[in-house]
Order: structure tokens, then C-alpha cells, then sequence
């Protein structure tokens, strides 16, 4: 069997609300393999340093986060 053909199956068994979410998903990958890629040449590099002197990094930014904000970021609520 091929791959279209197992797909086919597939879809014809799924219900209605992922039907269209496999069908968004298609759509947007062959909208994207028409797209040309961005080469180096092409993209506009952005300037360094665009915000020289508009913020000052504090002298404990490299130091460890408190406890209670490092466990909202590991989920422990």
C-alpha cells in the first residue's frame, strides 16, 4: 500500500475536526515548499547594537533566578 493510498484510509476513518486540521496542515506545507528559500545573500542583515545605551544590564543579571520564579518555569505551581 502506498502512502497516499494508507493516508487516504486514514482520512476516510477520522472524524470531521481532524479531517480539517490534516487538511490545514497540507495546505500549509505546499504553500511552503512554493515559497522560495531566503538565501544569506538575500536577507537584510540587522545593524549591531541597535539599542546601545538605551538599558543598562544589571550586575546580578548572570545570577541565579529566586526560587519561586525558577518553579513557576518548571511548572511547579
Amino acid at each position: 500500500m502506498t502512502a497516499r493510498e494508507q493516508l487516504i484510509q486514514e482520512i476516510a476513518q477520522a472524524p470531521d475536526f481532524l479531517v480539517e486540521e490534516v487538511l490545514d496542515f497540507l495546505l500549509f506545507a505546499k504553500a511552503r515548499r512554493n515559497q522560495p528559500a531566503l538565501s544569506q545573500t538575500q536577507k537584510e542583515l540587522r545593524p549591531f547594537a541597535l539599542c546601545a545605551g538605551e538599558f543598562t544590564v544589571p550586575p546580578d543579571f548572570n545570577d541565579p533566578l529566586p526560587e519561586d520564579i525558577l518553579s513557576d518555569f518548571e511548572g511547579n505551581f
